[in-house]
This record gives structure tokens, sequence and C-alpha cells, in this order.
């Protein structure tokens, strides 16, 4: 679990800008950051899991604390698709 302290803060997402830069707004400051195409990988995980425009944000360091992780078990995933692939085979649409 994550503590938050005064150094951190949870920012809103308001846009991306060209050149893969992210515009959030922060208390009352709107921040800046270029991100590399990882980052952006990892920001939109961690907007598809939070379902929101939210994202935690450390002011003194400006690292994203982003959560990444999928919101579904893989091997559950990987029963579903054989078993949908097995019902096209059988011409069960």
């Amino acid at each position: 679990m994550l503590l938050f302290n005064s150094d951190y803060e949870v920012g809103v997402f308001k846009r991306l800008s060209e050149n893969n830069e992210l515009v959030m707004d922060v208390g009352q400051h709107e921040y800046t950051l270029t991100l590399s195409a990882e980052e952006m990988d990892d920001l939109e995980q961690h907007l598809v899991n939070q379902e929101n425009l939210l994202i935690p944000f450390h002011k003194k360091t400006k690292e994203l604390i982003l959560n990444t992780e999928p919101n579904y078990d893989e091997e559950e995933m990987e029963e579903l698709m054989n078993i949908s692939e097995g019902a096209e085979d059988h011409g069960e649409d």
C-alpha cells in the first residue's frame, strides 16, 4: 500500500500533447511531463485500470505512480479465448 505524505498529490489528467507530453493538474499547478514510449504505455494501462483520470504524482521527483497491473487473470483470459475458438471451429458464433 502506498502511503501519501506531503510530497505526493493526486493529479488530474488533462491531455496528451504532441511529442508524448502529458499535461495534468496537480493542486493549483499545471505540469507538463515528456514521457517515453514505455511510460506512455504504462499511463494508458493505468488509466484503463483506474477507470478515471486520477494519477498519483510525486511533486519533488515528478514521478508518476502508475498501476500497470492488468485487471484480468491472464490464465482465465486464455481459457476464455480457447473456448471461443472452439465454438468458432464448430460453427457456433
